[in-house]
């Protein structure tokens, strides 16, 4: 693991995956032996954060690897043509 400069950023090594089964996308630190998290786009979930789904989402289609459906990640260029700011 790295850390900048001023000592306020830390560049960690990350797994992403999407358990095809449950539909969640999966955070872990290999070595750490802690950290392993996860995330979906289901309202009402405490793991629910739609914006980081759609973003770990594009990241793993875009890298080949199983990923939601588009639909489900508005991130998707092509679903966010037209749109006007960020939200």
């Amino acid at each position: 693991m790295e850390s900048s400069k001023p000592g306020k950023s830390v560049y960690a090594r990350v797994g992403v995956w999407l358990n095809e089964d449950t539909g969640h996308i999966h955070l872990t630190i290999p070595g750490s032996g802690w950290f392993h998290t996860t995330v979906n786009a289901n309202d009402g979930s405490i793991r629910c954060h739609k914006n980081l789904y759609a973003k770990l989402g594009r990241l793993l289609r875009e890298q080949g690897a199983p990923a939601p459906s588009p639909e489900l990640t508005p991130d998707n260029p092509k679903q966010s043509v037209g749109r006007v700011g960020g939200a």
